[in-house]
């Protein structure tokens, strides 16, 4: 008698579990959008002298200067 009742009540139990994973999903996904203005900002703060010492580093090609990528990596 006991065990459909807990049978029962491990289904109610996952069921609402896996709402309750799907809204919280829904909500992390929603708010894990680009903002335009944050990014503008992050550019326009980033230090220049780092990207001149990333370019030093990068090879680049010899007749239009496009990065290229870098051989056994």
């Amino acid at each position: 008698m006991i065990g459909p009742l807990i049978c029962i009540a491990g289904i109610v139990i996952s069921v609402v579990g896996s709402v309750h994973c799907w809204l919280v999903y829904r909500e992390s996904a929603r708010s894990a959008r680009v903002d335009p203005e944050r990014v503008r900002r992050f550019v326009e703060s980033a230090p220049l002298h780092r990207l001149e010492e990333l370019k030093a580093k990068r090879p680049v090609c010899r007749c239009c200067g496009a990065p290229l990528k870098a051989r056994g990596a």
